[in-house]
């Protein structure tokens, strides 16, 4: 990441001094992923923290924008200016405990909300690394397809989509939901030992991290034979998505967004089956920043990424969801999700 993130944070936080520990957060400021670091700004310096087991590493890809020292936060009271510091509200207790101690009665002040602003908004090399991140998810769930038939289970499908984000340089953005016929009703399913039978609808959650940044898409395609009912319903989910995905646009209140999806099941008798929000913030997390939900207040703003995810899940029967990934842009969005929606019969 560019050091101009860091000193743009250091600016909007209006503090002395910040403090950040997060790996999500320290990823993003830094570019560089390591499970023991934390980074200090201050108005003459930036500092990157780290341990023996990255140190030298840390120093090749990063000394350009930081000074990366070999010590921890404790050892690391030295470095601050006086005045304020501006810390992440997320941290841990203990984490805020060893902040207090370090910093010997400078004003805190919980600056989640300027970070959060700032990585709502993606640059160009963010965006990028999410279109390749999706597009091997897309690749995994094209392979997958070649290897469904009756008797897998949830988990061999599984496996198989997260080999294929494996082998072409991708870990899996989350633990993958795979689920089979009735599991399909549960918009969470944990993946299981159930095989797949005729007349199943399958759906698959899944989504690759590239470069540290993660994709999300969801696809549910039926085996064998499709009844008229669930043939229905995955027609309701399509229109439900492709009126969120022409409506949606910058400006506009997440709940705004969320509403479209929302009247439309209300119109057609089946808001009860809709029992989730219809999208959120991706970037370095899965779930990050404004949503598409009905409490969403904030706004839609340019070059944000969310997911439009509309599902309606009917118990002891079968669900369907049809997840993309969008780019919102000036007066619509433009999808970073190019798989086929059409109901795929295998």
């Amino acid at each position: 990441m560019d050091m101009d993130v860091c000193r743009r944070l250091y600016y909007i936080s209006d503090t002395d001094n910040l403090i950040i520990q997060l790996p999500s957060n320290t990823l993003y400021l830094s570019g560089y992923q390591s499970s023991n670091c934390q980074i200090i700004i201050t108005k003459k310096q930036s500092y990157f923290l780290t341990d023996m087991r990255y140190y030298l590493e840390a120093r090749q890809r990063l000394s350009d924008n930081f000074e990366v020292l070999c010590q921890d936060l404790n050892s690391s009271a030295n470095l601050l200016e006086s005045g304020t510091v501006g810390f992440e509200g997320d941290i841990s207790y203990r984490q805020y405990e060893a902040l207090k101690r370090i910093t010997d009665g400078k004003k805190l002040i919980d600056i989640s909300d300027k970070i959060e602003a700032l990585r709502d908004i993606k640059t160009q090399e963010e965006i990028n690394n999410i279109k390749s991140a999706q597009s091997v998810t897309e690749q995994a769930f094209v392979e997958a397809l070649k290897i469904i038939k009756k008797g897998i289970s949830e988990i061999e499908l599984s496996a198989y989509i997260e080999y294929i984000m494996q082998k072409n340089g991708c870990d899996p953005a989350f633990d993958s939901i795979v689920a089979f016929g009735e599991h399909t009703a549960s918009p969470h399913a944990h993946r299981s030992e159930k095989k797949l039978e005729d007349g199943d609808f399958i759906t698959m959650d899944i989504g690759a991290r590239y470069n540290g940044y993660c994709s999300d898409m969801t696809r549910t395609v039926a085996y064998g034979q499709v009844g008229s009912k669930q043939a229905e319903i995955y027609n309701h989910v399509l229109k439900a998505q492709k009126l969120a995905l022409d409506g949606i646009k910058s400006g506009i209140k997440g709940k705004d967004g969320d509403k479209i999806a929302r009247d439309y099941f209300a119109n057609e008798n089946l808001e009860n089956y809709f029992t989730h929000s219809l999208g959120h913030g991706v970037g370095i997390d899965i779930h990050e920043g404004v949503g598409l939900t009905p409490r969403e207040e904030r706004v839609l703003e340019k070059n944000m990424i969310l997911t439009i995810e509309p599902g309606l899940y009917i118990d002891g029967e079968f669900g369907v969801r049809i997840e993309d990934m969008v780019q919102i842009i000036e007066n619509s969005v433009n999808n970073l999700t190019k798989a086929d929606k059409k109901l795929i019969i295998l």
